[in-house]
Parts: structure tokens; sequence; C-alpha cells
């Protein structure tokens, strides 16, 4: 009996990787759902969630502008990319789909790199992460899924198809005093929410990782040892001051970030 090579051998365990990215990858240039990746396709655990989701990537053809993270949990990894396609800026936002009432969206702050940290065999400090980052702007994570019930699915399973990410409106430079780094941010705030004619919102917004720093340590590091890395111009996003929230479309909207400054947006259907 001939013995399959080793090269066999790794594609057979690749083969159903870079078969689930493309049914997910499918669900998102066609804008469908698809209920759940099929049984022999589906992720057993974290690296198989997280190989999946970056087969998706390289079937996707897209550049990755962003990273959404947070520090890692018993049984969950969060990290995902957010693709340039789906990267917003200015006060008006053009959501695609079946015409909708709201948009979920998580209010976060965006922390943009102005330097690489590209993979290498030692672990990068907070020293040289701190340094690498610019400026930090106000955002909102949009949310949304490929999967019809996400809610009834394994970690891995959505860590595959990106942990919810949508896509990303990146807002103003958060207002800050002169020599201020992303470490010196504040941890809680009052995030408002105004439409114009309307009242006030406000949640009681806090870092559900307690600062954006560590988060973003933490992504460069586990980045680096899967031979990946940070880029110049690209932003991190690292948890929500005020959980999701549903944001009424085709209505300008005011989302206030206590004293760092205000994000105006309006969503458009398309």
């Amino acid at each position: 009996m001939n013995m399959p090579s080793a090269t066999q051998a790794a594609a057979a365990i690749i083969r159903p990787h870079e078969q689930a990215a493309r049914l997910l990858v499918t669900a998102r240039r066609k804008g469908v759902l698809v209920e759940r990746l099929p049984v022999k396709l589906r992720p057993a655990n974290l690296n198989d969630g997280f190989a999946i989701q970056q087969a998706v990537s390289r079937h996707l053809g897209r550049r990755i502008l962003a990273w959404k993270c947070a520090l890692p949990q018993p049984d969950k990894v969060i990290a995902a990319p957010i693709y340039d396609a789906d990267i917003h800026r200015g006060d008006t936002c053009y959501v695609s789909g079946p015409a909708r009432a709201s948009v979920r969206a998580e209010p976060e702050l965006a922390c943009l790199l102005d330097h690489d940290l590209p993979p290498r065999r030692e672990a990068y400090s907070e020293a040289e992460v701190l340094g690498a980052l610019g400026d930090t702007h106000l955002a909102l994570e949009l949310l949304g899924s490929r999967y019809s019930h996400p809610e009834t699915l394994t970690f891995p399973e959505l860590l595959a198809d990106g942990l919810f990410s949508a896509g990303l409106v990146i807002g103003p430079r958060v207002k800050s005093i002169q020599g201020a780094t992303p470490v010196d941010l504040p941890v809680e705030f009052d995030v408002s929410l105004t439409s114009v004619g309307g009242e006030a919102v406000t949640f009681a917004g806090r870092h559900p990782d307690r600062g954006v720093l560590a988060p973003i340590v933490w992504l460069a590091n586990f980045l680096r040892v899967r031979g990946l890395g940070l880029h110049a111009g690209q932003a991190v996003i690292t948890g929500s001051y005020a959980g999701v929230l549903a944001l009424p479309v085709g209505r300008e909207l005011r989302i206030g970030f206590g004293n760092l400054g205000t994000l105006p947006i309006t969503f458009l259907s398309c």
C-alpha cells in the first residue's frame, strides 16, 4: 500500500479550511447567509477557526486595513481583520443589503499605526508597540455575520467568519492634550447618542480591557508568531465602550465620546 507523501497529507489537512473559506467568501460577495458550515468543514478548535479566517482573507483578495481585537479569554481568541471595502470615512455611510431600520454598531477608539510591526522571533514590548502607534480616532465597528443564526454556533465557527466584523467607520481624531499617547486615553467616559431633533441618550462608557494598549500588544504578538504582522496605515480597535447600539438608518446622528469628541454619521441604504 502506498503511503501518502507529506505534501499530500498536508493538503488533506488544509483542504477543509479552504473549502470552508470559499463558502464564507461566497456569502460575503453575494450578500447571502449560510445556516452553518457543513459538519466536515466546521472548525473543531481555535486554531482551525483562525486558519479558516486567514483563508477567507486570501480568497477574498482584499487589503486588510484594520483589525479588531481584545485580550483573550478562556477558550476565546478575539482577533479578526476588517477589509478595505468595509472601511468608511466621512459623515455618510451606505449600507448594502435588504432595507433595514437600524444598523448594529459598537462605539470604539481606533488606533492608527505609523510604523510596521512585522513578524519576528522576539516578542514586542509595550514600549515598541506604543512607539508604532500614531493618531487615535473615534470609530464605530459595524456588526454583521455571514451566518443566519450565529447565536447558535460555537466560538471557533464565529472566529472563522471574523467575529461579526462587517465594517468600520473611522471618524474624527480624538481631542487630546498635546503630547498624550494612546496609553493616556480615559478608560471611562459617557457615550451619547443624539439624532437631529431628538433627545440625547447617554450610556456609561467603559473599556472592556481597561485600556487600548494591552490588547494591541497582545495582537501584535499573536500575529507575530503566525508569520503575520501589523502595518503602517492600519487601524486597530480593541472593544466597545458601550456594548452594541442599534443606530437608525436615514437619520443624522451624533455619537459623543465624552470629552474626546463627537462622531457625526448618517446611515443610508443602497
